[in-house]
């Protein structure tokens, strides 16, 4: 027989009753009812999570041996009664709501060949042997619904029902046998009836998981209660045997006290389809043994089917300069449209990021994978993915933002009302800060315009929302290993943008992009922002806009300020939809960049585009005068980007010498990088930084390492504690569990 055992889980669960027991044992001692989640108000029902909740049957001896001392003042039925109490109300109702429970005693059958027969003096409730004190569901209700969160139910029986016989006392109890068998048999016959009655639990593929789980302190015996571990016929081994051979039904067997040393545990726990038994010399140890057997149902069932992930998100943002004026003349920085729109999204205290969603209770940066996405002009084209989808990206939405990432010396300490801005496009996983995600920075051009306004990036939004749509399906072709999706995952765009199209896009080009999209199940909302929008023309396009991206359902929201664009975006995240089974992120622990260890280029000097060789950066030099051609030099040679030395612009970078643009080669093969396997944009591996989580851990929702924290129904749960978290036990520090928890070794 093993025990239980130390994992990292189990550590800091000692270390927590360690500091905990001076407050004593006051919990172990109460009998009262503890108030529990019932049906409604925090209780999740079925109908509302991604599984189907298991079935699972707590067997527990009624032996008059139960009545024995324990340990600490108390037998063991007490704290038999003490721990299942907890289980039901810690991390509040945990297990309660997540599985259906049903309570089942036995002790031994008197009269074999008689029904209905009881045990002398026993008060109980047992007859021929068992009770079934808490059903799955009432087989005599018409619909046989499933009881909800019935945690309180197994409490309040358990509170009802008095303590095993031991009429003799402590040290001589007798009284009740230990037929386990008997017990088995009859739950085998609960759980065929509940299977009959609910014929969608054995759908091919959509089974419910049955589950038992047998507390018990001593050796079995034959159905009258003598002798022990005799006759053959009615070894539980066989019984157990059947449910798992036949139904895939497992019995973990929890061996209390005299049991933990007796092979016929381990014989019935590894006839169940579950190796061995849990031995549980003391309280804690039995406390700890009920965790590991939840915990281990938690592993295999209720890690949610979060197959479709967090939703997805792209804001498709206006990057045209008018963006950078205020009114008829460029604004201060600080005061434009672009900084109030990043403040908006990522930089400001009340940012797309920090929005509380109400019925969840989590800001959206753990419950989103937000991306950003930028249009502007066409030569060169400046639609850009900025940040692809992720999790905690505000820091990423922020820099990509912040004009002083892309303005280049010595265009930056005034540039809207200065010279002109000289700036490039950034990677900041390639330089500070150094992000495990591919960021791009990109802010709209100032170029002088004669009428004293910022001018040179246009309002291609056709452009942008081709773009978007051409990275969604690279997208959903090829997610992240770490962050998978599926059919069902929610994708969802919102445009912000701060003028209209016409001279740009035509309606023809905006209202297709916008169509396909949502006829591919993406909706996009439209947010009118600033007050250059006022005119019958630009609300009518942006009326428009919203019903192309929505079939017709929307209209658009107008946001003259960035107070009213925040609450646009809030508004917008209340009608998104999120899974009360997927596991969610906690951006508070885990916010970009994420790994400790350097992340490629970490510790290199990176000085942006020097192509001249004369140690300063030339924006990009791509003619050969020494000067940078990016826009917004004195010259009068300035090309944009000209890859294939024409002296022209040609709308983005060649990185394979055919003289088109190839979009982000990051991994040096010669194709864009969105969408590939080895792309460094989001890095899947261990062949550079991490994405999201730590190097070589499973993503939020799709592993074991996401913890508890939105496992099942509730995820509320905290994430550095199982469903048995220990603070129901304040008491047993004392009792040293580190040096206790572990597995005994079979002999």
């Amino acid at each position: 027989m093993r025990r239980l055992a130390l994992t990292p889980a189990h550590r800091r669960l000692a270390l927590q009753l360690a500091l905990l027991g001076g407050i004593g044992l006051a919990f172990l001692a109460q009998r009262d009812p503890v108030a529990v989640a019932g049906g409604g108000g925090g209780c999740f029902e079925e109908n509302e999570c991604t599984f189907k909740k298991p079935n699972f049957m707590i067997v527990l001896d009624y032996s008059s041996s139960m009545s024995e001392p324990f340990g600490m003042g108390q037998t063991r039925w007490e704290v038999a009664v003490g721990a299942i109490t907890s289980l039901m109300t810690t991390n509040g109702g945990y297990f309660q709501e997540n599985m259906h429970v049903a309570l089942m005693r036995y002790g031994h059958d008197p009269d074999p060949d008689g029904d209905g027969t009881t045990i002398p003096m026993d008060m109980s409730g047992i007859v021929d042997g068992q009770a079934l004190d808490v059903n799955w569901y009432d087989p005599e209700s018409p619909d046989k619904t499933y009881f909800e969160c019935n945690g309180q139910d197994i409490i309040s029986s358990l509170n009802a029902t008095p303590p095993p016989l031991c009429p003799n006392g402590p040290g001589n109890c007798s009284g009740i046998g230990t037929w386990t068998k008997g017990a088995l048999d009859h739950a085998k016959v609960v759980i065929g009836q509940a299977k009959v009655d609910h014929p969608e639990d054995v759908v091919p593929g959509q089974e419910r998981f049955y589950g038992l789980m047998v507390v018990t302190d001593g050796a079995w015996t034959s159905q009258v209660g003598f002798p022990q571990l005799d006759p053959p016929q009615d070894n539980p081994s066989l019984t157990a045997s059947d449910l798992y051979d036949n139904q895939g039904i497992p019995t973990y067997v929890i061996a209390v006290a005299d049991a933990a040393d007796l092979e016929f545990a381990d014989e019935l726990a590894a006839a169940g389809g579950t190796t061995e038994s849990i031995a549980a010399d003391n309280p804690p140890e039995l406390f700890a043994a009920i965790g590991q057997v939840v915990q281990d149902i938690a592993d295999q069932v209720i890690v949610p089917e979060c197959t479709a992930g967090l939703p997805r998100v792209m804001v498709l943002l206006d990057a045209s300069s008018s963006m950078l004026n205020v009114g008829d003349l460029p604004g201060e920085p600080g005061e434009t449209g672009w900084d109030r729109a990043r403040s908006a999204l990522a930089s400001g205290n009340n940012s797309l990021f920090d929005v509380e969603v109400d019925n969840v209770g989590r800001p959206v940066e753990d419950l989103i994978h937000l991306g950003l996405t930028v249009f502007g002009g066409d030569a060169p084209a400046e639609e850009k993915v900025l940040v692809q989808y992720g999790p905690c990206m505000q820091d990423n939405f922020g820099w990509a933002l912040d004009p002083s990432t892309s303005c280049e010396m010595p265009g930056c300490s005034d540039p809207w009302g200065g010279p002109s801005i000289t700036w490039t496009f950034k990677d900041g996983s390639q330089v500070p800060p150094f992000f495990d995600q591919s960021t791009r920075s990109h802010m709209p051009a100032c170029l002088p315009s004669g009428l004293g306004i910022c001018q040179g990036s246009g309002t291609y939004t056709h452009r942008g929302l081709d773009l978007v749509f051409d990275n969604l399906l690279a997208y959903q072709v090829n997610p992240p290993d770490i962050y998978p999706t599926d059919d069902t995952t929610q994708y969802v765009n919102v445009l912000i943008t701060d003028g209209q199209y016409s001279g740009y896009s035509t309606d023809a080009q905006v209202q297709g992009a916008l169509e396909v999209m949502f006829d591919a199940g993406v909706k996009t909302y439209v947010i009118g922002f600033g007050d250059g929008l006022n005119t019958p023309e630009a609300q009518q396009q942006l009326a428009n806009m919203a019903s192309w991206g929505s079939g017709g359902q929307n209209n658009f929201f107008d946001a003259d300020t960035q107070a009213e664009l925040e609450t646009a975006l809030g508004s917008i995240i209340e009608g998104i939809s999120f899974d009360p089974c997927c596991a969610f992120n906690d951006c508070s622990e885990n916010p970009e960049p994420t790994t400790e260890e350097p992340d490629p280029g970490m510790g290199t000097t990176f000085t942006s585009s020097t192509t001249n060789g004369d140690g300063t950066s030339d924006g990009w030099d791509t003619d050969g005068d020494g000067t940078s051609d990016g826009w917004g030099t004195a010259d009068d040679t300035s090309t944009g980007w000209d890859t294939d030395g024409d002296g022209t612009s040609d709308s983005g970078w060649d990185t394979d010498g055919d003289g088109t643009s190839d979009g982000w080669d990051t991994d040096g093969d010669g194709t864009s990088d969105w969408g590939e396997d080895n792309a460094d944009g989001w890095d899947d591996g261990p062949d550079g930084g991490t994405a999201g989580d730590e190097s070589g851990t499973a993503g939020f929702g799709f592993g074991n390492d996401a913890g508890l924290n939105g496992r099942g129904c509730n995820c509320d749960v905290n994430s550095n504690q199982g469903p048995w978290a220990p603070l129901a036990f304040l008491g047993f520090g004392l009792l040293g569990l580190a040096s206790t928890l572990r597995r005994r070794d079979r002999e």
